[in-house]
Order: structure tokens, then C-alpha cells, then sequence
């Protein structure tokens, strides 16, 4: 597969440096990507690491400890309450602890205890059709998973997907509660040019104790993940679903992040952690 010049997104970096900071709701990991308080000519570049521990991946039967390297976070707002985002992983290591008959062949080095992959991305429209920055809101997230792994690797499923589900939220500068529902169209690993429909759902709650001021941490707790509601599930689309529980604070501009996540499904981790940092600004 063809890698993207990285020269265009250096230099825009670059260029961006100088303008100054935001000051809204726009955050590198929320549970659930939503623009209800995004306001126009805001950006985010954000980039972090993350640990899951005791994960499964059915296809390749692979167990154990994946870590996430360079996880991208790019998130722009075109207009209020409109985003385009792009996410994604540049790169998984797998420990290995666990293995079952796999499903696809491997590549000979996965044998050694260890696999590395490079990671998939996800990009979206997220817009806010009702409402406003507080108070209720409600719209729309759509999304594709671009594939960037291979099969052969054990970690990814190389496949395409699509996604669109509804949000609604409700809050102010303080507290602000959203949830989300929709439906995932996954290609099925295994059977060329066959799909499945899983349902995708999710919920945060955001507080913030300095209502925008950025003198204190806010906190997000949330839930995501989907439910695959066929009798014989296909191979890899499996049901996922995590909960979190992380901190975000703001000092000119940088935004650091952590959280903790704990895994509720069979395909999800049963721990795992995320940092990151980014740089907000508005152009």
C-alpha cells in the first residue's frame, strides 16, 4: 500500500505554530466524538501511546499485550458545532501470551513472541444539526475505518467499515452529558464482498470544575463500544465495549491527557491505559 508524503502536514505544522491558542471543548480522546461545543476555525493536533492488556484478536487466535504507538488525533471545526477528524494508531506491538488455531495464515516472524503492525484510521464528519454550544443538542457522526494493517500480522483486519450514528447532549461550561447510537457496516474478514451490521453505541459524562478557565483538570467518564446482534457472529466482528475513566488540563494551548479503561467484552482488553498531549489553536 502507498504511504502518504509526510511533507504536507510537516510544513502545515509549521505554519501553524504561530497562531494562537483555543479555548473550547475540542479533546484528543473523548468516549465519544461529538461537536456540540465546537466552535469555528478551532484545531486540534494531538499525539499519544497507549497499553492494552490481555487482548484477544479471534482472526489470527493471537492473546496478549498490545502497545499503541503514535496514536494521531487531527480534528478541525469547519464551521460551529462541525468537525472533520482523523484518528488512528501509526504502529502496534503485540506481546504474545496466549494462542489458538488461527483462521488466516501468518508471517514466520509472528512465531517469535512478538508482532508488529501499522494501525488503522478513522475518518469523520461530526456535525451538530440542533441546539447549541450549551443546553441540548443533538446530530450526526459518520465515518470510515481506512484500512492500514495486514491480516498476516495477527493484529489488524485489514478490512473497510463504515459508520454513522446519531449524538444527543445536554450541559454547559461545566458538566456535560452525551450519548450516542448507530450503526456499524463491517466487511467480514473471512467472506469476500460480505458485510455485517453491528449496532455502535456510547456515553460520557464531562465535568469541568473551572467552567473553560483551564485551571483544573476536568474529568470524562464513558462507555463505548458495539454489539454484534447475529446468532453466528463472523470471524472478527465480534462484540467490543470498554469503560474509562481519565483527567485532561489545559495550560496555554497544550492539553495533556490520561486515562484508565477496563474491558467488558471478549474482544476488548481487560485493563488498559492512555496518555497523550495536544496542541489546541484557532485559526
Amino acid at each position: 500500500m502507498t504511504r502518504p508524503d509526510g511533507r504536507p502536514l510537516a510544513l502545515a505544522l509549521l505554519l501553524l505554530g504561530v497562531a494562537a491558542p483555543a479555548g473550547a471543548q475540542l479533546r484528543r480522546d473523548p468516549a465519544v466524538p461529538h461537536a456540540s461545543a465546537a466552535r469555528a476555525g478551532e484545531l486540534l493536533l494531538g499525539a499519544g501511546f497507549g497499553w492494552d492488556g490481555d487482548r484477544s484478536f479471534p482472526l489470527s487466535g493471537l492473546r496478549g499485550n498490545l502497545l499503541r504507538v503514535g496514536t494521531l488525533t487531527v480534528a478541525y471545526a469547519v464551521a460551529d458545532g462541525v468537525l472533520l477528524e482523523v484518528r488512528g494508531d501509526a504502529w502496534h506491538v503485540l506481546r504474545i501470551h496466549g494462542r489458538e488455531p488461527s483462521h488466516v495464515p501468518l508471517a514466520s516472524g509472528v512465531a517469535d513472541g512478538t508482532t508488529t503492525d501499522a494501525g488503522d484510521f478513522r475518518i469523520a464528519t461530526v456535525a451538530r444539526l440542533v441546539g447549541g454550544a450549551t443546553g441540548p443538542s443533538a446530530g450526526v457522526d459518520v465515518a470510515v475505518k481506512l484500512p492500514n494493517s495486514q491480516q498476516s500480522r495477527g493484529i489488524g483486519l485489514n478490512t473497510t467499515d463504515f459508520e454513522g450514528s446519531a449524538f444527543g447532549s445536554w450541559g454547559g461550561e461545566r458538566v456535560r452529558v452525551t450519548g450516542e447510537l448507530g450503526i456499524g457496516i463491517l466487511t467480514a474478514p473471512l467472506r469476500t464482498f460480505i458485510q455485517d451490521d453491528v449496532l455502535l453505541y456510547g456515553a460520557e459524562l464531562l465535568w469541568d470544575p473551572d467552567g473553560g478557565a483551564g485551571g483544573l483538570p476536568r474529568m470524562a467518564i464513558g462507555v463505548r463500544g458495539r454489539a454484534n446482534t447475529r446468532h453466528v457472529v463472523p470471524v472478527g466482528l465480534e462484540d467490543q465495549g470498554t469503560a474509562s475513566v481519565g483527567l485532561d488540563w489545559e495550560r496555554g494551548g497544550w492539553l495533556v491527557d490520561g486515562s484508565v479503561l477496563a474491558g467488558y467484552a471478549a474482544d476488548s482488553p481487560d485493563f488498559g491505559v492512555r496518555v497523550g498531549i495536544a496542541r489546541r489553536l484557532r485559526l
